[in-house]
């Protein structure tokens, strides 16, 4: 069963970064990616991008799938919050509709 609300994936790149004694400066650094960069996404002001994914596989070796899943799982769950304001009608084959 899915988490209701997960943590943004940046919560566990923290506890990495922290894990691994760096500040986001000499990680940002090691990432090739700017310190406020980095920050946004630590923060959960910025999602990570696929491109993010990577360079954290490379850097701290959980995969690039992980990051992705745990970003996606993120972004539903906020979407659910606001289903309710999400106005669709069902579709169905232009056939049944019709007869």
């Amino acid at each position: 069963m899915p988490m209701k609300t997960p943590p943004h994936p940046g919560r566990g790149l923290r506890d990495d970064l922290e894990a691994l004694g760096l500040s986001v400066a000499e990680a940002a650094r090691g990432l090739g990616v700017t310190r406020q960069q980095l920050y946004k996404v630590i923060n959960g002001q910025s999602a990570i991008s696929s491109e993010m994914a990577i360079r954290l596989e490379k850097g701290i070796g959980t995969s690039a799938e992980t990051w992705l899943r745990m970003q996606a799982a993120f972004d539903l769950a906020a979407a659910r919050r606001n289903e309710a304001g999400i106005g669709v009608v069902r579709l169905e084959r232009l056939d049944r509709a019709l007869g």
